[in-house]
Formats: C-alpha cells, sequence, structure tokens
C-alpha cells in the first residue's frame, strides 16, 4: 500500500471512538493538547444500549468535568448495586454513598463526542488504522479512509479500539487469559407481547440469570445464556438465532419482531501484561476485556483515560519527563485486574446448575454482612480504588471526596474546582504554607478556604470513607485522586509536598530556568 508522502501532524492520535477514546479526546483537549480520533464506523453508536452501566465512580467523574448533569436528565440513577442479581444497598448502610446511572451507550457516546468537538478535538471517521512504525521521537500512523491511504505523525497513539484492537494486533502485543466456555446472546429489541409489559430478571435451571429489561421507550434489552454453544462464533447473530436461544431457554420468544443491535458475549478473559508499549499505549477494552456481567468495561475504559489523559498533556506540555508516563500502567494495571478477577466470580455466579445455586445463597448471605457489602460495593462503584502514592494520611491515593468549601468569594464544591483538570491545591489553614510553592504556581490551582464547621477539628466523617483524619491541606491530582495531605496535627511538611509536585508536576520553573 502506498501511503501520501506528506503526513499530517498531531500530538495524540486516538484509535477508537467508543467512550473511552472520546473521555481521552476530551481531556486531551483540556490539557491543550492537539489530537486525532480516528474511527473506522461512519458516525457513533446509533441507537445501540451496548454498555449502559455507568458506575459511581464515573458519575463523580463525569461531575468534575460539568457533564454530569446532563447524563442525569437521560440516564437513570441507581439505588443499589448488583452482585450477580444479588441486590446490595450500600445507601442504607452509608447515606452518603454516591449513585450509579443507567443510560444506553449511544447516548453516552453522543454527549462525549459533543464534549470533544466543543474542546477542538479533531475526527476522522470512516478510517482505519492499517499499520504504524515508531522511534524515539514519536510514532507514525498508517490509516486508510474515504480519500485513501495516508499517514499521521504524532508524539503518541492511543489505541482505544475495542477488544478486537487493530493497534494491539500490530504491535504484536500478547493477550493472554482465559478460553471462554459459554455465550451469551444481547440485544435490543421490539417484543409484540412482552412478559410483564416492562420485561422480566429471572432465572432457571437451564440458562441460569436471564433479564429482559426496557431499555428506551420503544425498545428492551435481551440478555441470556445460550444452552449450547453457537456453531460458528464468529457468524453474526441473526434474529432467528435469537428466536431459538429465548424458546430454547425460556419456552417463548415473546412475540420478537425486530432488533437494532445484536451481539454475543462470552466468559473469555484476557489482560495484556503492560499497557505501554514505547509511544503506544492501550485504554480500555484494548488492553483488558472480560464478561459484562457487572457492568465494569466502560467504567474501567473510562477511569483509564482519565488516568492516561492529564499525563500525557503534562509530558506534551514539557514540564514533566516522559517517566511519568509508566505510571498509567502501574496504577490502572492493578485495578484491571482486580476487576477481572471479581467479573470471573460474578460470572460463575449466574450460570446454572445446583451446585452455582447453592454458591449463590452463600454469596447472597455474606453480603448482607455490612463490613462485606461495602468492600464489594467499593469495589463494584469503583469508589475505594487506592492507587499506591504512599501510606501517610488514608486519603492518599484515593479519590477526593467532594467537600463545601468556604472562601471570601462564597461556597463551592471540589469537583467544581476540578473541571478544568489541573492540579489543585487546597489549603485549610495549615501553618507554614502561603500560596502555591514557587515554581510551580503556574502549573495549578490554589485555594484558601475553610470547611463546614460541623466537621470535627480533629477527624472527618465522610461518605465511603467512615472516619479519617482531618487535613490542614490537600494536594489532588488532575484526575481527582489525593497525592499529598497536611495532617492537622503537625505543620504542613512543605518538603513532602514540593516532592509530590515535582513527581507529579515536573521540576520547577526556577530550576529549568536557573
Amino acid at each position: 500500500m502506498n501511503f501520501r508522502s506528506s503526513a499530517s501532524e498531531a500530538q495524540v492520535v486516538i484509535a477508537g471512538a467508543g467512550p473511552t477514546g472520546l473521555m481521552l479526546a476530551a481531556e486531551l483537549r483540556l490539557g491543550g493538547v492537539d489530537v486525532v480520533v480516528v474511527e473506522r464506523r461512519a458516525s457513533g453508536t446509533v441507537g445501540e444500549s451496548r454498555a449502559p452501566g455507568i458506575n459511581a465512580r464515573s458519575v463523580e467523574i463525569l461531575t468534575q468535568r460539568g457533564l454530569a448533569e446532563e447524563f442525569r436528565s437521560r440516564g437513570k440513577l441507581l439505588p443499589g448495586v448488583l452482585f450477580s442479581g444479588i441486590p446490595m444497598a450500600p445507601q442504607d448502610l452509608d447515606p452518603g454513598w454516591p449513585s450509579a446511572m443507567i443510560l444506553p451507550q449511544h447516548q453516552t457516546e453522543r454527549i462525549l463526542t459533543a464534549r470533544a468537538v466543543e474542546l477542538g478535538a479533531r475526527f476522522e471517521w470512516s478510517t482505519t488504522v492499517v499499520d504504524l512504525r515508531q522511534d524515539d521521537h514519536g510514532v507514525e500512523v498508517l490509516v486508510e479512509g474515504p480519500s485513501g491511504p495516508s499517514a499521521i505523525r504524532a508524539d503518541y497513539l492511543v489505541g482505544a479500539d475495542g477488544g478486537h484492537s487493530a493497534v494491539r494486533r500490530i504491535c504484536q502485543i500478547p493477550f493472554p487469559g482465559d478460553e471462554p466456555v459459554s455465550w451469551w446472546v444481547v440485544g435490543d429489541v421490539q417484543l409484540d407481547s412482552p412478559p410483564d409489559g416492562n420485561g422480566v430478571f429471572g432465572r432457571n435451571e437451564r440458562i441460569g440469570i436471564y433479564q429482559i429489561s426496557r431499555a428506551e421507550p420503544e425498545w428492551f434489552r435481551l440478555s441470556l445464556m445460550r444452552a449450547t454453544p453457537p456453531a460458528d462464533r464468529t457468524a453474526p447473530v441473526t434474529l432467528d438465532e435469537l428466536r431459538e436461544v429465548m424458546r430454547d431457554g425460556l419456552g417463548t420468544d415473546y412475540g420478537l419482531s425486530r432488533a437494532r443491535w445484536m451481539s454475543r458475549f462470552s466468559d473469555g478473559f484476557r489482560q495484556v501484561t503492560n499497557y505501554r508499549h514505547g509511544r503506544v499505549f492501550l485504554a480500555g477494552d484494548a488492553g483488558h476485556t472480560h464478561s459484562p456481567i457487572g457492568g465494569q468495561g466502560l467504567n474501567l475504559g473510562i477511569q483509564d483515560a482519565v488516568n492516561l489523559g492529564w499525563k500525557l498533556a503534562a509530558v506534551l506540555n514539557g514540564s514533566v519527563p516522559d517517566a511519568l508516563l509508566d505510571t498509567y500502567n502501574q496504577e490502572r494495571h492493578p485495578i484491571a485486574a482486580t476487576v477481572l478477577q471479581l467479573t470471573k466470580a460474578q460470572t460463575a455466579l449466574i450460570k446454572p446448575g445446583a451446585q452455582n445455586d447453592a454458591l449463590r445463597a452463600v454469596v447472597a448471605d455474606m453480603l448482607t454482612v455490612p463490613e462485606t457489602c461495602l468492600r464489594i460495593g467499593g469495589i463494584l462503584s469503583g469508589l475505594n480504588l487506592r492507587y499506591p502514592l504512599g501510606d501517610t494520611h488514608p486519603l492518599v491515593g484515593r479519590r477526593m471526596p467532594n467537600l463545601t468549601l468556604y472562601t471570601d468569594q462564597g461556597a463551592t464544591e471540589v469537583f467544581d474546582l476540578l473541571r478544568p483538570a489541573r492540579p489543585l491545591l487546597i489549603n485549610l489553614g495549615a501553618d507554614g504554607l502561603s500560596g502555591a510553592p514557587a515554581g510551580w504556581a503556574d502549573r495549578l490551582d490554589y485555594l484558601e478556604a475553610r470547611l463546614d464547621p460541623a466537621l470535627s477539628a480533629g477527624s472527618w466523617t465522610l461518605p465511603v470513607f467512615g472516619e479519617v483524619p482531618a487535613c490542614d491541606a490537600v494536594f489532588v491530582r488532575p484526575d481527582g485522586y489525593v497525592a499529598w495531605v497536611a495532617p492537622v496535627d503537625a505543620p504542613a511538611d512543605v518538603g513532602a509536598l514540593t516532592g509530590a509536585l515535582d513527581r507529579w508536576l515536573g521540576t520547577p520553573a526556577d530550576a529549568m530556568t536557573a
């Protein structure tokens, strides 16, 4: 294939315009990065529910970027959490526990696409990545689009192109894991005789748990296990196959008449060993795939994007060494590995069989124990994630709570301050801290504020966290995770703060010009 000799340029090329790629594009634009999104489809997802579950941590992230209001206006908040269909209610134990949400994926993509375009991301639709070459200075992405073959020269490439990632295949990155042993069919369908009018969620001895639920006014979301493996796993799903699987497993097809989207999934689980390959990164399903039971895939991808985006921007803006990008794999790989293990357990529990029924009963009983409910609920919700940033304080490495802050200009919330995706240093009265440390003032936002007196001086009781020692100052990364705190029982350790700033924001400006 001959490529045009004059390549276009961008700082970052993103392969894939699903939720992961779209979120990453918006994050990069907030950091001032020139980004091109390459997508093989002619447009975004149209009329497909696909991955509708948005967990509580992802809802928090959307709030931090000013998107949650639009999501809430279109979606439905969930009062609890499900573990393989077993209801859990962490809100009953912790009234401040944030809510998750249900929203069909095509609407998620529509919102994120609009935001990325608004921020200035460029898109090349109907365009596929066919090859790439990288060196010490950048990567050349070879693509095939409506105008024929061409090339894009960039500093970095991110493969956010799904479980069958072309970027991963071209780079010959191994994708180890477990081969599937069971298969399910899923789709958005119209039913002439829907069960109970609005759907049904049940379990039987032939196919285990099945779900037929109303996704949108005219459409039902169908998900049920095949009693037998498909004859051809690679063949597209057809209406006839859906009818056959429904009749085989449920005894009826409920008058299935039409589908706008059909697919199948399996219980195969895979994860690359490293999300970085030189100047190429993998995000979302390109780096880890698993059964969608539990609704973790979209959320892992969005949170991969938010972790990687600000780091790429910091490196490209010249303030931080390229080594910062290694922390993307160090932080995100173990999170996905934990989720994959939990999803394996959830997938096993939805399958049929007397032994699985017994196991479900034991697990359901265990989940009534408050400590177990909160622990498992925290993993499923993404709320108890902790990056290895040190153990100097219970908040370090964890998500910053959305505290209300009071200033001379009025009240604000932490999540509102994170909308620009900039580092944030909050001074709540720390001794020895007056203003942003010299050399980093232009790289972070600094705020002096007070807390609600209802929070005691010695400790804070916070949703999800419980009781933690209070802080006099907090340094929050652009992705909303705490990287340093000043406890109330000692003067602020400015040396530790400058160490954290140097690690995450790079060499101070005065040292660079000295």
